[in-house]
């Protein structure tokens, strides 16, 4: 109805040409592109005749100049304003600064960089994240447990690999294991001995020495080895441990008794189970052995198999992406190089120099004087590649934003590099978003206990699927709810966070519990 009335224009008509001009009305149809007009005239004994006259005005891009311009002119002057319009702070942009900006505008020229619906080149891009994105949070990011690695144990996975190896385990693998490491540690003994000579034709023994313990003895459940001596005793004595790794299968001992011979004493000890030298095809019969029976501990213990995968595989994962951080973020001594020395010196940091050039560019591109950066880098750039073009495209891009700026007129260029409200709120509630590693704390005092789960659909957290209230309307469109809605953000809810850090709030149970003990003790102090 207001616009209606802000359309209704009051005029006159009276038998008298000269007469003033009252009562007559002319306004506007929203759906209709051409003049209707409905008159109703009355005229009373001996007085006027009033007209009611209703007339749209032309609707369109343009449709303000009816009139006043050529209709052609005045439509693309019409489309030419809905144009304009698109630019940020356009309207409050003087005339004159807003044609000297124009005239100085570069374009796209020459490049190949357009046809995407992104800002950037996907497979480029992809190929980028996959050496410079090598962090285990959201997207590949860094996180602070990748440079402090297995120390914090996030989410290192040890103890539960272990227990679930233990789970699984059986005495048939076990006894698989060490017969294999029975025959790849296959070695055979020596030892020396030591005697006098009477100088005539008798020679005594006077001790041996183990000079090498071998390996692989008493595998498949082998006896010592025999050991030959001519002119005294000696019976060897094997690692049967499987828990000492130091001294198991080797020999451990030689026990001596001493005798004469008529010619130099001699010791030898007799070769490991398996021949006089290391079989190939005994080794692998033993890894046979252990593929077949992991595959019947796997087929009768599917879920705990699967688990233990996972898990050691995310281990290997982590210790990767670890050492990953450790090289690439923090200056660390070159191996086998002086105390002095940090870093190879000739070897640029990777990737700190490529992200400090590209954050460079905008600065550079303002260097338009002969032999200068953007002179430079358009020089050197190669055009046959998507990497060269959008140099040169970032250069001119960033020329036209400083322009831009000189006459007024903010940007929407930049990318912002953090996430979303969203994004924040699914990534600490349910601890993983874009490909991060969840993490599980686990301490002396306690662990997280998750109060619900944040619903991406709903944009809620639920908790036992009830809604945790944040001040917003529960129903769409509604106009109720708080006007300090949303007040604690995600990163400071004690609800959203309650997967990740320890209990700092007591529940319900426990706030009773509390009050009942605190009352206790104020009434044993009366």
């Amino acid at each position: 109805m207001a616009g209606f009335f802000q359309n209704l224009r009051l005029t006159s008509e009276r038998n008298d040409m000269d007469a003033p001009a009252s009562n007559a009305y002319e306004t506007t149809s929203p759906n209709t592109n051409v003049a209707q007009s409905s008159t109703e005239q009355i005229t009373p004994e001996g007085a006027q005749s009033n007209i009611l006259t209703i007339q749209a005005i032309p609707q369109g891009f343009g449709a303000y100049l009816d009139g006043i311009l050529p209709p052609d002119i005045a439509k693309a002057a019409g489309c030419f304003s809905a144009s304009m319009q698109q630019i940020k702070n356009i309207s409050s942009v003087p005339i004159e600064k807003f044609a000297q900006v124009v005239n100085s505008l570069e374009t796209i020229k020459n490049l190949n960089v357009n046809g995407t619906n992104v800002p950037t080149d996907t497979t480029l891009a992809s190929q980028g994240l996959a050496l410079i994105a090598l962090g285990n949070g959201p997207y590949g990011t860094y996180t602070m447990s990748n440079f402090l690695g297995c120390m914090s144990g996030l989410p290192y996975l040890g103890i539960d690999i272990d227990g679930l190896t233990k789970n699984l385990q059986t005495s048939t693998l076990l006894n698989i294991y060490k017969q294999l490491y029975l025959a790849v540690t296959w070695e055979r003994a020596t030892a020396s001995i030591q005697y006098t000579y009477d100088g005539i034709s008798t020679y005594t023994t006077t001790g041996v020495t183990i000079t090498d313990p071998g390996g692989g003895y008493g595998r498949e459940s082998a006896a010592a080895p025999i050991v030959t001596v001519n002119g005294a005793t000696v019976t060897a004595t094997i690692g049967t441990d499987d828990t000492d790794i130091t001294n198991f299968g080797r020999v451990t001992a030689l026990n001596f008794t001493a005798g004469t011979s008529g010619s130099v004493p001699t010791i030898s000890i007799a070769y490991p189970p398996g021949g006089s030298s290391f079989s190939n095809s005994i080794v692998q019969g033993y890894i046979d052995a252990a593929n077949a029976e992991i595959l019947s501990i796997k087929n009768n213990n599917p879920a705990t198999a699967q688990r233990l995968i996972t898990n050691w595989e995310l281990t290997g994962t982590l210790l990767s992406t670890e050492q990953r951080a450790i090289f690439t973020g923090m200056s660390i001594r070159v191996p086998n190089s002086s105390p002095d020395n940090l870093r190879e010196p000739t070897i640029a940091t990777f990737p700190a120099t490529q992200y400090s050039f590209v954050d460079t560019i905008p600065r550079y591109a303002t260097f338009t004087q002969p032999h200068m950066y953007s002179q430079t880098l358009e020089a050197i750039a190669n055009y046959n590649t998507v990497g060269g073009q959008s140099l040169v495209a970032m250069l001119r891009e960033s020329r036209n934003q400083a322009r831009l700026q000189e006459a007024g007129i903010p940007v929407d260029n930049n990318i912002d590099n953090k996430l979303t409200k969203q994004q924040e709120s699914q990534l600490i509630a349910n601890g993983t978003l874009g490909g991060s590693v969840p993490a599980t704390l686990a301490t002396e005092i306690g662990s997280p206990v998750p109060l619900g789960y944040y619903d991406t659909v709903d944009d809620r957290y639920y908790s036992d699927n009830v809604a945790i209230d944040t001040g917003e309307a529960v129903e769409p469109g509604s106009f109720a709810g708080s006007r300090y809605r949303s007040l604690i953000p995600p990163q400071l809810s004690v609800i959203y966070a309650s997967d990740i850090l320890l209990p700092a709030t007591y529940s319900v149970p426990e706030a009773i519990d509390e009050v009942i003990r605190c009352n206790c003790d104020c009434w044993d102090n009366i």
